[in-house]
């Protein structure tokens, strides 16, 4: 069977959409780079192409199916966040790419190959910068020993630092004193208090 030139325009369109929001990808060295985000754009479009040729009708849920496995696997928890859903966002949109590609829409798909890396690479700015200026939940596990001032003091620093505490809990053990907070303000904010804390020599152990 010889490969008609459509197919072969699908494909070559496949690669280069695929490519360009994998570089991005790349770029910002995630699990998920150029050559994987390529071959699930290729996957899909081949996928959709062979469904329209064999009269498939349930290919596309099957490849839905596929890579939301494919996308679980990047998702993990560290430090508290969920990391990876963007990556596994960014594998679902080269999916559906593909498909689009492969059903023969091509206008759509080099539209939404565009609005895809517009989204991944401009809007990263935005989003660092809402981190950065944005309110924050944190909780602070602080050890220290036992002393009556101590909590005073700390809540000083808090306050110099613009950290609003909304809820302390207190814990003894042995001759040490825990103190658990719940606070919210900047990031930048808790980046400032973390130094402030790492720098009081009384303090056994931080966490948050």
């Amino acid at each position: 069977m010889f490969i008609l030139q459509d197919d072969l325009i699908k494909i070559l369109l496949a690669v280069l959409i695929g490519g360009g929001v994998g570089i991005e990808r790349e770029l910002h060295n995630k699990s998920a780079g150029f050559r994987t985000i390529s071959l699930i754009c290729i996957g899909s479009t081949l996928f959709t192409i062979l469904s329209v040729k064999l009269g498939g009708d349930r290919v596309a849920s099957t490849i839905v199916s596929g890579v939301g496995f494919l996308g679980a696997g990047v998702i993990m928890r560290d430090e508290g966040r969920i990391k990876g859903l963007t990556t596994a966002s960014t594998i679902w949109v080269a999916a559906a790419l593909g498909m689009a590609i492969g059903g023969g829409y091509y206008t759509i798909a080099i539209i939404t190959g565009v609005a895809a890396v517009v989204v991944l690479w401009l809007f990263a700015w935005f989003d660092t910068w809402i981190d950065v200026n944005g309110s924050e939940s944190r909780t602070y596990e602080i050890t220290c020993q036992l002393n009556k001032t101590k909590l005073e003091q700390l809540s000083k620093i808090f306050q110099q630092c613009h950290v609003n505490i909304s809820r302390i809990n207190i814990f003894k053990r042995d001759n040490l004193m825990i103190l658990h907070l719940e606070t919210h303000s900047r990031l930048k904010n808790h980046d400032q208090l973390i130094f402030k804390l790492l720098a009081d020599a009384e303090l056994k152990e931080i966490r948050f």
